[in-house]
């Protein structure tokens, strides 16, 4: 049994994951732009111009990424983006992104996207519950402290983005049930081969990705805790509540 199969698709880390997609990637976008456009077969110089175009994207949204973490959700404006990127007019900012909520949709996916691949990865081939828990919660862990522009990013745009009426366009339930929708599965995988005791595991999921959040405010504020202390902790911790009684 491959534990870790079983969780199934995930946008976020510790924070979560995007509530809407947006039209078009970052990040790894520009090779696959290029890619996508030599299979369907696009002239060279198609190629290149939508190489280009992800390429610049890509540029933006790590630009409001930086700008986000630096200013704050407020005071992040196209005008401040390029300024940060380098570019020479807010109008190549709005070619790629409409308004201010499309930039930010970007930042989420690319975010969310880049925990994602990163996590996945540290978590693959555990052949127990337990390992693959452990696993997560740690790489949750490690790419926060090692990102945290990318997560001051993430709850900037989670705290403060707005729909026309107000209300938050990606409140924290997106992201408590992107956490909860990938720890699941592997609690119960664990109770079904034995691992684990008896439990809820949407509450056990939801308290674990509770300690989570708790332990990467630790390791941003003061009193700090080191990425070693909190992975000793927490899981610690998971191994505890989880451990079926001898």
């Amino acid at each position: 049994m491959r534990v870790t199969n079983e969780a199934g698709e995930v946008n976020s880390t510790t924070s979560g994951a995007t509530s809407r997609k947006t039209s078009g990637g970052t990040g790894g976008a520009a090779e696959d732009a290029a890619g996508g456009a030599a299979a369907d077969g696009a002239s060279p110089a198609a190629s290149a111009r939508s190489l280009a175009a992800s390429a610049r994207r890509a540029q933006i949204v790590e630009a409001a990424i930086e700008t986000l973490a630096e200013s704050g959700y407020a005071q992040t404006s196209f005008t401040r983006i390029k300024e940060r990127a380098g570019i020479s007019s807010t109008r190549l900012i709005s070619y790629h992104f409409g308004t201010k909520g499309e930039l930010m949709d970007a930042v989420l996916e690319e975010v969310g996207l880049r925990a994602h691949r990163a996590i996945t990865r540290r978590a693959e081939g555990r052949t127990t519950a337990l390992d693959a828990l452990t696993a997560r919660i740690e790489a949750q862990l490690e790419w926060a402290a090692r990102h945290p522009s990318a997560v001051r990013a993430m709850t900037e745009i989670c705290r403060n983005e707005r729909d026309a009426d107000g209300t938050l366009r990606h409140g924290t339930e997106v992201t408590e049930r992107a956490n909860v929708d990938a720890l699941e599965p592997i609690l119960r995988a664990g109770q079904e081969n034995g691992e684990f005791r008896p439990f809820d595991t949407g509450l056990m999921a939801l308290t674990l990705k509770s300690a989570i959040d708790a332990a990467i405010v630790r390791m941003a504020r003061p009193p700090r805790l080191t990425l070693a202390e909190c992975v000793r902790e927490l899981t610690t911790l998971a191994r505890a509540v989880t451990r079926r009684e001898p």
